[in-house]
């Protein structure tokens, strides 16, 4: 630690406010004059802050609870939901949110400005060693959590006010081309993907010559899986169960590591996949997981498990799998299974509700296989430069931390002075 520094608790030199568990019934669906914003956790995304419309509550709150008021600029953290896998979330409070109340899981950070410059504050909570201390304590006994108490004792090292300042100051001038670098990483990469989703919805609605339009149920049937029982699975085995997460959202099979499930059980032999079948997840486990496909990687070693279903395609039926696959990752075919969903919390379709869907296709399954190699090389092409910009994003990250870990230490303030 640089001479002049000292490390204090986030509780010594912020006020720590935790968010009110208002009832659910007192939030209104309108933007009244005389209705005032709160602030959920789903308002606070990584490093920035997402507006939402229907998130008010009634003007009597303006009175009662002024101990959970944030002004623009404040800094909130969000204390559950996504901790694990995004890190902290933290953001800054914009203009259009000044005057909102706290709600339930919510942290605001009142920084006293003789102690802490607000902007010195939020750069450290981006660090990678805050990340390290949130994992270190998160709860994940029912679902990932900070404690308040938790919070408050985080350490920050803190210099002089005037040098924060001048850390502050150089971070802003190092931050500018890399924010920028970022901001153009990020548009290449979805340009990228929405390039080729807007050619594979072309070519599924501006069909040909020799297409025919079916339901799904007139080309195959879809067969549930089995109910395999959970005291069997193992973390080794000679067969894999397969799940909604062994799914791609955008299709395709995921291998999911440390979190594949083996099963020691009875096999039923109906229940034990072949290489090549095709899936269909009927549960959504994620955004995005409900009528994702896939094509099953090997043979007897997969299991076909519930909440999937199996295409079985009748006689007389052209298929061609990746044609097919294509097909069902189109946004409009992923709408149709998003109509037929039934469920609150977990979504969920069926065999009878995807029988129902429309599909198109050529009868010709050279031409069927002709499209899906040219869809093939362009996701393969797509795939290449998504990697390209995602790296690129790595190593912007790294640099950003890299500078973030200097200031923290006191290296770019030597630097500034040795100017």
């Amino acid at each position: 630690m640089k001479q002049g520094w000292e490390v204090k608790k986030i509780q010594d030199i912020t006020k720590v406010i935790n968010g009110y568990a208002f009832p659910s019934k007192d939030f209104e669906s309108t933007n009244s004059i005389k209705s005032i914003k709160s602030i959920k956790i789903t308002n606070v995304g990584v490093k920035k802050f997402v507006e939402e419309k229907d998130n008010y509550l009634p003007e009597k709150y303006k009175s009662t609870l002024q101990d959970y008021k944030v002004k623009e600029g404040n800094i909130v953290i969000a204390l559950t939901r996504t901790i694990i896998a995004a890190g902290l979330k933290v953001a800054v409070v914009p203009y259009s949110y000044d005057g909102a109340f706290l709600n339930q899981r919510v942290a605001a950070l009142i920084p006293n400005e003789k102690l802490i410059n607000q902007r010195y504050l939020y750069n450290y909570l981006t660090t990678d060693d805050v990340e390290k201390y949130v994992l270190a304590n998160v709860n994940t006994l029912m679902q990932p959590n900070l404690s308040i108490n938790d919070l408050r004792n985080l350490l920050i090292p803190l210099p002089p006010l005037p040098e924060q300042k001048r850390i502050v100051a150089i971070l802003d001038e190092a931050f500018a081309g890399i924010n920028l670098a970022v901001a153009n990483a990020e548009k290449n990469l979805a340009n990228a993907r929405e390039l080729f989703e807007s050619y594979l919805n072309n070519v599924f609605t501006q069909k040909g010559d020799g297409w025919e339009e079916k339901t799904l149920g007139e080309v195959c049937s879809i067969k549930h899986g089995f109910a395999f029982k959970s005291q069997f699975f193992s973390t080794v085995g000679d067969y894999v169960v397969l799940t909604p997460g062994s799914f791609y959202e955008q299709g395709g099979f995921r291998e999911q590591g440390k979190k594949t499930k083996y099963y020691n059980g009875e096999v039923p032999t109906d229940y034990i996949l072949d290489e090549d079948d095709f899936l269909f997840a009927m549960t959504e486990q994620a955004v995005g997981l409900l009528g994702s496909s896939m094509i099953v990687p090997e043979p007897n070693y997969f299991l076909h498990n519930q909440r999937l279903g199996l295409v079985q395609v009748f006689d007389g039926i052209n298929w061609d799998n990746d044609f097919f696959h294509h097909q069902f990752n189109t946004k409009y075919f992923r709408r149709a299974v998003q109509a037929t969903a039934s469920g609150l919390k977990v979504r969920h379709t069926s065999p009878t509700k995807l029988g129902a869907i429309s599909i198109v296709f050529p009868s010709d399954i050279s031409e069927q296989k002709k499209i899906s190699s040219k869809l093939n090389v362009m996701n393969v092409q797509v795939q290449q430069l998504e990697t390209i910009y995602q790296q690129k994003l790595t190593a912007l990250n790294e640099l950003k931390q890299s500078i973030l870990q200097k200031a923290f230490t006191g290296e770019l303030t030597k630097r500034e002075e040795n100017v």
